[in-house]
């Protein structure tokens, strides 16, 4: 597995209020909405574990300017899945191979989080993110991201998902105030269930905070 460096380049300009963003770079800088399918509520999901296993929202206080957040990619020598072409600075996919999933991630600048703690921001990221995907704040769940290095502790997240006619949609992301830094992995599957190409994307594709 490889850390995967990405541009510095804001997802964000400025985040007025919680849950909502706006100064959004263009397309070019991988910050456009999804396709929308919101005809059916999502299950609810969450992966809780000992709180002292956890680097929770709270624990981001801690960070600094200078804390490096970047994805390890996990799929680089994976032949389950194909990396895919992609014009947009701090975002990579990969199309699994039955070309039923892809699975797409950003690692980048947050932005102005304009008074924001970091679950807060999280959720607002998620909500831009998934645009017309977005169900609703009482869809979202806690969850981790699997650390780089084994030694550390899990990074607690945001997520949500939802399927609806064969389409299933899987969102998980964090946001570091204090680093200025933000991520997030989408996944999506026509004809496949959704849970567990997500747990195969989350335990494979870890996160560096250092």
């Amino acid at each position: 597995m490889t850390l995967h460096t990405s541009p510095r380049f804001p997802c964000v300009r400025r985040i007025a209020a919680v849950f909502t963003l706006v100064g959004f770079l263009s397309t070019a800088t991988g910050c456009a909405a999804p396709s929308t399918r919101t005809d059916e509520l999502p299950p609810k999901t969450s992966s809780p574990h000992p709180a002292a296993d956890v680097f929770a929202f709270a624990d981001g206080e801690q960070l600094t300017a200078e804390t490096e957040v970047q994805w390890g990619d996990g799929f680089v020598a994976d032949s389950g899945w194909k990396r895919e072409p992609s014009d947009h600075p701090g975002r990579w996919s990969y199309t699994n191979a039955r070309s039923t999933c892809t699975a797409t991630f950003r690692d980048g600048v947050l932005g102005d989080a304009a008074g924001m703690d970091d679950r807060e921001a999280t959720d607002a990221v998620m909500e831009q993110r998934a645009g017309e995907n977005w169900l609703g704040q009482e869809f979202v769940s806690d969850g981790t991201f699997l650390p780089y290095q084994r030694s550390e502790r899990r990074v607690a997240n945001r997520q949500f998902n939802f399927t609806v006619n064969g389409f299933g949609y899987f969102i998980a992301a964090r946001a570091f105030v204090q680093a200025d830094a933000a991520v997030w992995v989408i996944v999506t599957c026509e004809g496949e269930p959704i849970g567990p190409v997500a747990e195969e994307v989350l335990s494979k594709n870890l996160l560096n905070v250092s």
